[in-house]
């Protein structure tokens, strides 16, 4: 895929690497094998990387709603779960940053296209 700003490109993979990193902490944490996040967590990385127009809100919107869902059970035992509200910060600054960054939207401007 072409991009048309290699510095939103950059911060577009820093996130989805941040993404993969965060699945790996957590089945590290929560003590088991997490195949099907890892897998979530690497296409939203490809995704990313991919360009294609309006993915950045779609991967926004994904870590948008995991921070909701997850929300209410991190703050009942927040002496347990500061790793997981740090996690949901870092989360909502990266869905921030892919709807207003303008490097960012910069790069999201490929159309999807098959080539043969």
């Amino acid at each position: 895929m072409n991009t048309n700003n290699e510095s939103g490109r950059r911060m577009s993979v820093g996130i989805g690497a941040y993404l993969i990193i965060k699945c790996v902490l957590n089945m590290i944490i929560g003590g088991g094998l997490d195949i099907s996040g890892l897998l979530i967590a690497a296409a939203l990385c490809c995704a990313l990387w991919s360009g294609i127009k309006y993915t950045n809100y779609v991967v926004a919107g994904i870590l948008a709603i995991i921070v909701l869902v997850n929300l209410p059970a991190n703050i009942s035992d927040i002496s347990s779960h500061l790793i997981y509200l740090i996690e949901a910060v870092i989360d909502i600054v990266c869905a921030v940053l892919l709807c207003t960054n303008s490097s960012i939207r910069e790069h999201f401007t490929n159309k999807f296209s098959i080539n043969n």
